[in-house]
């Protein structure tokens, strides 16, 4: 049986990565020059995968990349931990990855952490989860200090991945960056989010917290040609041809989203047999759906009559450029464009509909085919 040649779920990294190359030589330019940046784009576009692919060839050329996703990190002592744990990691350190060089590390810190070590004798490093603002301002401090230190051989960078959580670690944490890379300006700031609005009032809105600081590189659609071409070149890797007009087919369903599209090919490489044609697709789309329909069932189930109604109009006229009239706001059973407006903010907030260039979508591929499946009275219930 032949191996797979797509990947969904995870950043794509290696061959599955594709398409982003004038984004990653932009970013990994600008940290090789203390260049501050600010990566956006909506979720599932690439953004982690461009971000690890970019640390992964600067780590490479010896660059001091300390890279922490804020999701990850539940309160300040988690990112105080993360922070001192990927500081000692970095090449170009005078101290040596050895338990006798922890001291030496440790001595750069104001603040002392709890050191465990495993059997090879690498430390991980632990603060207490009472640990306070103050205190954590100050490793946050002594990290900028430590790269600013190592910045003189190489480049360094913090990189702060879905950083629209940091202000509910400590509301005063962008003010603090703010004050650092000003203090350290060799040393590149890398801040990344996938949350649009959040980002625009922390970092791009005019009076923002870290306003007009960072050059700003916003992801979008890989164009269709360059994703064809990929699903075509990997697929016939595999030993399973896939034909041009499919690969077409392919990106326009489940397009623009790179992950979108790479988990319909791989569920149309596993439907196919020896080639892989538009049938294919159709098998594939089809597939994801029955895979996914009690889930999409009891998300459809938890929203509000005027919400279900916007997110099923939106399905069957999507994109949808201008949802905030009066017809459509009688169309969705609203008094008027407010009550629209409300409902779109409300399915916005959960991550199912985003507003893109050319209007108004259901985010989520899939849950449309399943929501025009369900007006029609075919959708699936159940796996």
């Amino acid at each position: 049986m032949a191996v797979n040649p797509f990947h969904y779920g995870t950043p794509a990294s290696g061959d599955f990565f594709t398409g982003r190359e004038q984004e990653l030589a932009a970013l990994t330019s600008r940290v090789r020059n203390g260049i501050n940046v600010v990566v956006t784009a909506p979720r599932r576009y690439g953004k982690t995968s461009l971000l690890e692919r970019a640390c992964a060839e600067l780590t490479r050329s010896r660059a001091a990349i300390v890279r922490i996703n804020v999701l990850q990190c539940p309160d300040l002592a988690t990112l105080a931990a993360k922070l001192a744990s990927e500081t000692y990691s970095l090449p170009g350190g005078t101290w040596r990855r050895a338990r006798h060089a922890v001291p030496e590390f440790l001595r750069r810190f104001r603040v002392t952490p709890i050191i465990t070590f495993d059997e090879g004798g690498h430390p991980t490093f632990l603060f207490s989860p009472g640990l306070s603002g103050p205190r954590a301002d100050e490793l946050v401090a002594d990290v900028y200090a430590i790269l600013s230190s190592l910045s003189a051989k190489r480049p360094a960078a913090l990189v702060l991945d879905e950083f629209q959580a940091v202000p509910e670690l400590g509301p005063h944490l962008p003010s603090l960056l703010k004050a650092l890379a000003d203090e350290h300006p060799q040393v590149s700031l890398v801040l990344a989010g996938s949350r649009r609005h959040l980002m625009e009032e922390l970092v791009l809105n005019t009076g923002a917290p870290l306003y007009n600081m960072a050059e700003r590189i916003a992801l979008g659609p890989i164009d269709p040609p360059t994703m064809e071409a990929f699903l075509v070149a990997r697929a016939d890797s595999a030993g399973k041809p896939m034909s041009r007009s499919a690969a077409g087919e392919l990106v326009a369903l489940a397009g623009p989203v790179p992950h979108d599209i790479q988990r319909l090919a791989y569920e149309t490489f596993d439907a196919a047999g020896r080639r892989i044609n538009s049938d294919d697709v159709v098998a594939g789309l089809e597939r994801i759906v029955m895979h996914e329909a009690s889930a999409y069932s009891d998300r459809f189930s938890r929203l509000g009559i005027g919400q279900r109604r916007v997110l099923q109009a939106l399905a069957e006229r999507s994109p949808l450029e201008q949802p905030y009239t009066a017809e459509f706001a009688r169309r969705v059973g609203y008094a008027g464009p407010p009550g629209v407006r409300r409902a779109v903010i409300a399915l916005e907030d959960d991550e199912l509909v985003e507003s893109r260039a050319n209007g108004l979508v259901v985010a989520d591929p899939f849950f449309a085919w399943w929501l025009r499946g369900l007006r029609s009275g075919v959708a699936p219930v159940e796996d």
